[in-house]
């Protein structure tokens, strides 16, 4: 078993990943959860960041290794899988997904996982491409981890507030899109569930709490979970996993969809899941989404996954990031993308601004 290294513009031979240890109870602190989400950088003998590695090189190439830094450039980014019959056309994949730190205003320290497409009319790798581009912002605190902003091709920009009153403020964001959450005064396993109350609103009604909110029943775990590899960067490997399923409604045998997530220590932002009520809904018949379901579990672009607990579901889509790609700098690339994007738009929220900015 061997995978390949990039090195000056030529592939060579390097070790596969080292079959994982036998995995320890993981326990609910806030230091647990903010490894799970920013991902590793290996370090040389120096103690500095190895440019064009990551840890799924193995302990032979990486043997040490720590989270990235906030401010430190990017030595290797995280790409998802094109289909088979695809990887001519698009041999990087479609959508790049790196986790790292960013200092803000507001909140102090969150964690960006950027969406980045590359393929397609006018799409590039590494540049905020408006209409496609976007990510997903996560907000730490000693109560859990949440996500308080995304945007995507579809929606546009979107906050995530819990139930709240009055202007939204930070701690409106810090409970909303629950991905787990602790209770920092027991010790005890990382996992657990509970029903989240939240909104999402977008541009133009961004300044004030809504009236109502939707439910959601959400549960996190850590589960090993065994991810695929991409063609020539060695085997799949089995990595510990924190696991958060977040529904669309109170119950699980009654929810319309379910997003679920993959964070690993390792890489951060590692996988993210569509699943569909078989039943369908007003937008989508049930035919129509056992056609999309059909149609996915043909693309190879996951490796297998089983169904969330509850209603019956199907699969309709996934992006699995493990397909590892080098940094075009020779120092790595600067770990800036959908953040960047959002400091220069005029009505940006003062708690996502740089913290040297805010007024």
């Amino acid at each position: 078993m061997c995978a390949l290294l990039l090195v000056a513009g030529t592939l060579v031979p390097r070790p596969g990943p080292a079959a994982p240890a036998e995995e320890s109870t993981v326990l609910a602190t806030p230091d647990a959860l903010r490894d799970f989400m920013i991902q590793n950088v290996c370090l040389d003998r120096s103690g500095q960041a190895a440019i064009g590695r990551s840890p799924l090189d193995g302990s032979l190439v990486c043997a040490a290794q720590r989270d990235l830094q906030s401010g430190e450039r990017l030595p290797y980014h995280k790409h998802d899988h094109p289909s088979p019959d695809q990887r001519a056309a698009a041999p990087s994949g479609y959508q790049r997904h790196d986790s790292f730190p960013v200092d803000t205003a507001g909140f102090g320290m969150v964690v960006e996982h950027s969406f980045d497409f590359g393929t397609g009319a006018g799409q590039r790798f590494g540049v905020f491409d408006t209409g496609s581009d976007g990510g997903d912002i996560a907000i730490l605190s000693p109560n859990g981890v949440s996500f308080a902003a995304t945007e995507d091709g579809g929606a546009g920009f979107q906050l995530f507030v819990g139930e709240c009153q009055g202007p939204v403020d930070a701690a409106a964001m810090s409970n909303s899109w629950i991905i787990a959450a602790i209770d920092p005064r027991r010790v005890a396993p990382l996992e657990g569930e509970t029903v989240a109350r939240l909104k999402d609103l977008r541009a133009g009604a961004q300044q004030t709490c809504p009236t109502r909110f939707n439910a959601a029943y959400t549960s996190w775990r850590v589960a090993p979970f065994r991810y695929r590899a991409a063609a020539g960067q060695g085997e799949p490997i089995t990595l510990p996993t924190l696991i958060s399923e977040h529904y669309g409604g109170a119950d699980r045998a009654t929810a319309d969809h379910v997003e679920r997530f993959h964070f690993t220590r390792e890489l951060g932002g590692t996988r993210w899941e569509r699943w569909q009520n078989t039943k369908g809904n007003r937008q989508f018949s049930a035919d129509k989404i056992a056609t999309a379901a059909a149609w996915f579990a043909t693309t190879g672009r996951c490796s297998p996954s089983r169904p969330p607990d509850g209603a019956p579901m199907v699969l309709i889509d996934c992006r699995e990031w493990t397909r590892i790609v080098p940094p075009t700098e020779p120092a790595g690339d600067r770990a800036g993308f959908f953040l960047d994007a959002l400091h220069t738009r005029p009505d940006i929220p003062s708690y996502f601004a740089r913290p040297a900015e805010r007024k």
